[in-house]
């Protein structure tokens, strides 16, 4: 590897592969300001709305666990790179629909496309974080980048409605083709993670990668075999589940303050102007809430900060059903303080567990499979949503707050949750019994 071209890999690896989360966050968060113009451009009923919105999400989960796989198997670098190819297609292709169902169609491509990039960027940035800073490579960074993808759909809405009216909703999903487009060409010349390529018995290859990152080897090297059945065996089908239903639990609550906000804010007469801003002032409240948990995640206990984060973003939920019905500055703190306290803690800590739990051979098809329940999470979460607003109002949130209530159980009775400054390759082991080391 040239100079040049290790100082590339270097300083850019972890941001270039982050930043498929950027796209991930402004693709499946767009759809919330778009719905705004959609629904008046096809004159969508509420079952409508909610096939439309959660097209995206069911494609994800099925990418999720189909190309998780094919990670495991082929490498990371691989299927990362494919994956872009297939959203800068398929969002042109959104942007030139002609009625519902070819959205739908569009929407859900765009969905797989996202779940293929998921599980093997996340698997590659936790297996190139160091120990001292898991957290914040696996868990921080990438989430950073999902709500900066985020701010930027609001912001273009914010842009654009006054110059396209009702056809903004276009140009929102055609933009989105510009940045996976320049990460494509960038993603070229990324090395393949050292972890799986020491998986693969190739050791020359993975040293190799390890000095152009600037990172020490793993002290520990375990020998690990690819039996689909090592996800159901000893303690390991406890790891599954466990990260498997946090994740999904938290995300279908924490979708009130992302994806659903705009249709649960809109409820409230605001206007869609106002209702965009609220969206904004939750994704600015959570990008906030991340930053500052980077400098926590790696230093304390990550269990308890998932258990009373959990407890809190309840407490603001039942805060925003009790303030909902008057738009006023009640409103405001109780939907800042649940999209804070979301992001703070289970949003960032599902993502480190949900790698942290398996080991090399089935770290892609673990977190798809983890990752591929969130989504079919949130999809149930925005289909439902049209409809019970319709029915009972901003109560629902409420209810769907009470997901963090349970999701806080889970995470008080699983203490192999306490992955602070273990071991990647131990983090794996608990309660499985003792590995095999090379």
């Amino acid at each position: 590897m040239s100079p040049r071209r290790a100082r590339f890999v270097r300083n850019w690896t972890t941001r270039l592969v982050a930043f498929g989360e950027f796209i991930d966050g402004y693709d499946l968060l767009v759809i919330g300001a778009a719905m705004l113009f959609i629904k008046p451009s096809f004159h969508l009923t509420a079952t409508q709305v909610g096939l439309v919105t959660a097209a995206s999400f069911v494609g994800a989960a099925l990418g999720l666990l189909v190309f998780g796989d094919l990670s495991d198997r082929f490498g990371r670098r691989v299927i990362f790179m494919i994956n872009l190819v297939f959203f800068v297609v398929a969002s042109i292709a959104a942007a030139f629909v002609q009625d519902v169902w070819q959205l739908v169609a569009a929407r859900f491509v765009l969905g797989v496309a996202v779940g293929m990039d998921i599980p093997t960027s996340h698997a590659f940035l936790t297996e190139v974080a160091p120990t001292a800073r898991r957290g914040r490579v696996a868990g921080s960074l990438p989430n950073l980048m999902w709500l900066g993808g985020a701010i930027t759909s609001v912001l273009l809405a914010l842009a654009l409605a006054p110059v396209f009216g009702n056809d903004t909703w276009r140009w929102l999903f055609g933009v989105a083709a510009v940045p996976a487009a320049a990460v494509l060409v960038a993603r070229q010349f990324l090395p393949e993670s050292p972890r799986w390529l020491r998986a693969q018995g190739r050791e020359d290859e993975a040293l190799r990668v390890y000095q152009a990152l600037g990172l020490e080897p793993p002290k520990q090297q375990y020998v690990e075999k690819r039996d689909y059945r090592a996800l159901l065996s000893g303690g390991a089908w406890k790891r599954l589940v466990t990260v498997t239903a946090f994740f999904a639990l938290q995300a279908f609550g924490g979708a009130v303050a992302t994806v659903a906000g705009p249709l649960i804010i809109d409820i409230t007469g605001v206007g869609a102007s106002n209702t965009l801003y609220f969206s904004l002032l939750a994704f600015v409240m959570g990008l906030i809430a991340v930053a500052l948990g980077a400098l926590v995640i790696d230093r304390i206990n990550r269990r308890w900060l998932g258990v009373w984060t959990c407890v809190g973003v309840f407490a603001a939920g039942v805060g925003v059903a009790l303030t909902g019905e008057r738009a006023g500055i009640g409103l405001v703190v109780c939907w800042a303080w649940y999209a804070t306290l979301t992001w703070f803690g289970p949003g960032v800590l599902s993502w480190v567990w949900s790698t942290e739990a398996f080991p090399t051979a089935l770290r892609g098809l673990g977190s798809g499979i983890a990752q591929s329940a969130t989504r079919l999470a949130i999809a149930l979460n925005v289909f439902l949503v049209p409809t019970l607003l319709n029915e009972h109002g901003i109560k629902v949130v409420a209810w769907y707050a009470c997901a963090f209530l349970v999701s806080a159980l889970i995470v008080a009775v699983s203490p192999w949750l306490a992955t602070t400054g273990v071991e990647l390759e131990e983090t794996s082991t608990v309660e499985s019994g003792s590995p095999t080391r090379a």
